[in-house]
């Protein structure tokens, strides 16, 4: 309804005194309407930021019957510049020489003799200078290209506007053809690489990671709002938003469990454990290479196309580690990334953390785990679902159901009267 109308409702007048009540001013003074109420409204806080003010009754450029209004706003913006990063370009890493300089070092020298996080970071310090060696680096300069398109794409772009323009300035028969070479030799090229971005039989989950890539390269969204808040508190910073998560997660975890109990280690070598470095091979070579790594920076793509040049130094370390008790600190930290759970994206409470840890822990981990399942698998019970290979929530559900059916076939032996 006009503002400046004399019958207003309550309501009418309760929206139009909270401008002045926000200070906020109205600066379009003429009537916007075809029926001549002002029905279209300018508000600002800052008269010094709006200015020519026109309202077009005359113009056709929309069929409307509302009026356009034409302002300037005297703002200075500023373009987010793009974060840029490096990542190894593994399309053209040199794997054969790489596993070759692995297989030459003199692990047992290195390892054998130090404390486990010393040899930790000794291995990590010669694994990246041959990894740096012979994989190289290129920069990311946007989140938001899509998942297929690389460096080379990049350059046949390049060739291909080049092309055209001077195509533009002189259209000879010459520049003419050259223009169009190009252009093939573009589309040619983002085809392949599409094609080769889809099918990778690595990743069993390839298609639905793709799948989201496209969607995330064409969204040109943030996944975080720019805007988030906790318990009242509202945060904009990349910084302060981090602290809020961690403020959040933390409040979700019950403290730590102290035991008193008294346990004798002399002479136990039932829990010894043989770090074989075949079994490690293995181990590595069967890891998903797509999963994201650790704070360790050990890429997957390095631990399973060096799974056996690895595996030696990493059963001496595991050995250490296990023998020590000392597990170093990389194996103990985590990157923890919000995953939105549902309701409203600008609140830390609508999120579930989700851990990265260290390829080379969950190896360890794995390890441990199996050794530890040989000595105690006699003591479970057949009913357990959880935590064992070849058992879920599904297999459980499946003897649940079943004794429901026959309860319910067979009444008069067996009856239900509650479950629970």
């Amino acid at each position: 309804e006009d503002h400046n109308h004399s019958n207003l409702t309550r309501i009418d007048r309760m929206f139009v005194d909270s401008f002045s009540e926000l200070g906020l001013k109205q600066f379009v003074s003429e009537p916007t309407h075809i029926k001549g109420r002002t029905l279209d409204i300018v508000l600002s806080n800052d008269n010094s930021l709006i200015s020519d003010v026109i309202v077009d009754s005359s113009s056709n450029i929309c069929k409307s019957d509302h009026f356009p209004i034409y302002f300037k706003v005297k703002i200075a913006t500023k373009n987010r510049n793009q974060a840029k990063r490096k990542i190894w370009n593994f399309k053209k890493a040199n794997w054969d020489q790489l596993n070759q300089d692995l297989l030459r070092i003199p692990w047992e020298y290195i390892i054998d003799s130090r404390d486990c996080e010393s040899a930790w970071t000794n291995f990590k310090t010669l694994l990246f200078a041959l990894v740096d060696k012979h994989i190289p680096k290129i920069t990311v300069k946007s989140n938001f290209n899509a998942p297929w398109f690389d460096s080379e794409c990049f350059d046949a772009y390049r060739k291909k506007e080049r092309a055209h323009k001077r195509f533009k300035e002189n259209s000879s028969l010459a520049n003419e053809l050259k223009r169009d070479i190009t252009r093939k030799e573009f589309r040619n090229i983002c085809s392949e690489k599409m094609r080769e971005n889809l099918y990778n039989s690595d990743d069993p989950a390839l298609i639905t990671k793709k799948f989201w890539s496209h969607v995330k390269s064409n969204s040109k969204n943030s996944r975080l709002p720019e805007c988030m808040h906790l318990d009242g508190v509202y945060r904009t910073q990349p910084v302060e938003k981090a602290n809020l998560f961690n403020e959040f997660f933390f409040q979700q975890f019950s403290t730590a469990s102290k035991y008193d109990v008294s346990i004798d280690w002399s002479n136990d070598n039932f829990f010894d454990i043989d770090f074989d470095c075949i079994k490690i091979g293995n181990l590595l070579s069967a890891i998903n290479s797509n999963k994201a790594f650790g704070p360790d920076g050990i890429h997957g793509k390095i631990l399973k196309n060096c799974a056996f040049s690895l595996a030696s130094p990493l059963s001496m370390l595991f050995r250490l580690s296990y023998n020590s008790g000392d597990v170093p600190k990389d194996w103990r930290l985590a990157n923890v990334v919000p995953i939105h759970k549902k309701g409203s994206k600008e609140s830390i409470e609508n999120y579930r953390p989700i851990s990265l840890t260290s390829l080379v822990m969950k190896t360890f981990e794995r390890i441990i785990k199996d050794e530890l399942l040989i000595r105690v698998n006699h003591l479970l019970d057949e009913r357990q679902h959880g935590f064992l290979r070849e058992k879920s929530c599904a297999t459980n559900m499946v003897g649940f159901v079943d004794n429901i059916v026959v309860s319910l076939n067979d009444s008069k032996t067996l009856s239900t009267d509650v479950v629970y």
